[in-house]
């Protein structure tokens, strides 16, 4: 059995904005916060036996830290990075120009797929004279599988590898816990079901990547708006999935692997800066 926490990192440096792509700090105090969560935690029962987290200093400065202090093994994955929302990626929401939307949305839909072979250095430097609407972020925000911001990556591939990276880190986990198992066997232990610890494993990850898992696990449409508006994850909260009966999956069947073991969502943007049981 393998328990993945999967906790969203703090809050950052900069003004309120779309932070996908851009490497931005963390607030060095609430970053000190959740590393003493973290470390509090670590000396119970529920203790981690490795770290993952994205690449951006917002997730693995303190990941970074977890992991030296308590001799973790971590590991990066870029694929687990937050969304590119190209042109609108890390520019403040008090930036943008508030224009008509009405007479906006058609224009900005014919350009789109043009505009989008462009580079995002390129596309910001063509709207230096004119700031980026705001009718552009809210037609993403109401249809966002639909609407491609100008240089962004579209939802569908951010789901894509999203989704390929968390199969991959299960896959990993599941053939450790195989390896530990046949470790003991080989040791003449007891290797009863009922008397092994579950593997517990952390993800430090962003807001967009913790839906796409969860939307995943729970079969909801990631396509939806109101998935991505009304589930709200709040920084340092902490989302909880189970594996179970990973043992059953052959070696030799990898394009359902997957598929043969069980995978549940237990808990859901948990205040984990508050303390958990």
């Amino acid at each position: 059995m393998i328990e993945i926490d999967l906790i969203r990192h703090v809050k950052v440096v900069g003004k309120p904005a779309l932070y996908g792509c851009t490497d931005i700090a963390p607030i060095a105090s609430e970053n000190a916060g959740l590393l003493n969560r973290l470390l509090t935690q670590q000396q119970t029962n529920q203790a981690y036996q490795a770290v993952v987290c994205s690449p951006l200093s917002r997730c693995h400065t303190v990941a970074k830290q977890f992991a030296s202090l308590c001799q973790l093994p971590l590991a990066l994955s870029s694929d687990l990075q937050e969304m590119n929302f190209g042109c609108f990626d890390g520019v403040p929401f008090d930036d943008l120009v508030f224009d008509d939307l009405s007479a906006d949305k058609q224009t900005f839909e014919e350009n789109t797929v043009k505009e989008n072979v462009f580079k995002k250095s390129t596309l910001k430097d063509t709207f230096t004279e004119n700031k980026l609407p705001w009718s552009q972020l809210e037609a993403f925000f109401h249809a966002p599988a639909e609407i491609v911001l100008p240089g962004a990556e579209t939802l569908s591939d951010f789901h894509q590898r999203v989704i390929l990276a968390w199969n991959q880190l299960i896959a990993q986990q599941v053939a450790m816990v195989a390896k530990q198992k046949v470790t003991r066997v080989q040791a003449q232990e007891s290797v009863q079901q009922s008397t092994l610890k579950p593997r517990r494993l952390l993800l430090i990850a962003h807001g967009g990547v913790i839906r796409m898992i969860l939307a995943h696990i729970l079969q909801l449409n990631w396509q939806q708006a109101s998935w991505h508006q009304k589930l709200q994850l709040a920084h340092g909260s902490l989302s909880r999935v189970l594996i179970s009966q990973p043992y059953q999956a052959s070696h030799h069947d990898h394009q359902n692997f997957n598929q043969q073991f069980h995978q549940q969502v237990t808990s859901i943007a948990m205040p984990f800066l508050e303390g958990i049981q």
